[in-house]
């Protein structure tokens, strides 16, 4: 897996690009937490209202060697003029310009605990990296890519990851997964999981699960 051309940002590739991304998210994400309780200005209970704060209040607004773009279509297909997918963040660079397919992805899901919104985390989300529809909807150029679990209902975050991690061995198409690694967390505020997937046209591919908890500042009307 190569680096950016860019020195500012092989020098953050040497930490870990991915765990930089994931560290900006999680900042902001508290962030965000601060502000809707100190404003009364909850978050509505939907993915894209969720996600559109978040990029447009938070995630660009210091400089920074990424900017986070919303809703980008993925696989541009000749035969029907349509796009067969759309991201929910596109993460790019500089090299982004050199290279457009140099980027990383961040797949929104919205978690309560039910079984519904956990099969949709795999099925509408892990399996778009994978999943050919004559290929996957989402691209990996860089091999890593991010899943974000917005956690909306006051949940055993970790019980319920394991739960996900479970439901891959059953439900996931395109692809075979390892089990879930916990790599961080901050109380239980967060927690983060990396898996490792391995698809037959595509090769190895690993996603980091980021499961936040924004049950306190989830508004119901």
């Amino acid at each position: 897996m190569g680096g950016f051309k860019n020195e500012t940002i092989n020098s953050a590739f040497d930490i870990g690009i991915i765990n930089v991304i994931i560290a900006h998210l999680t900042k902001c994400s508290k962030q965000m937490k601060v502000d809707c309780i100190a404003t009364d200005n909850l978050l509505k209970n939907n993915e894209d209202a969720i996600t559109n704060r978040l990029i447009a209040v938070y995630l660009n607004t210091e400089p920074g060697i990424f900017r986070y773009e919303p809703q980008s279509p993925e696989h541009y297909d000749r035969e029907t003029d349509h796009y067969i997918g759309r991201t929910d963040i596109k993460v790019i660079s500089g090299d982004y310009f050199r290279d457009e397919k140099a980027y990383y992805i961040i797949e929104c899901k919205r978690i309560d605990g039910s079984i519904t919104l956990n099969q949709n985390y795999i099925t509408k989300g892990v399996e778009r990296f994978f999943s050919p529809n004559p290929h996957p909807k989402y691209s990996s150029y860089y091999l890593q890519n991010i899943m974000f679990g917005y956690v909306v209902r006051a949940i055993d975050i970790t019980e319920n990851a394991d739960k996900i991690d479970k439901l891959q061995g059953s439900l996931l198409k395109g692809a075979t997964a390892s089990q879930f690694t916990l790599m961080q967390n901050e109380n239980s505020q967060y927690y983060v999981y990396a898996c490792v997937y391995v698809a037959p046209d595509i090769g190895q591919i690993e996603l980091n699960h980021l499961f936040f908890d924004f049950a306190d500042v989830i508004c119901e009307k």
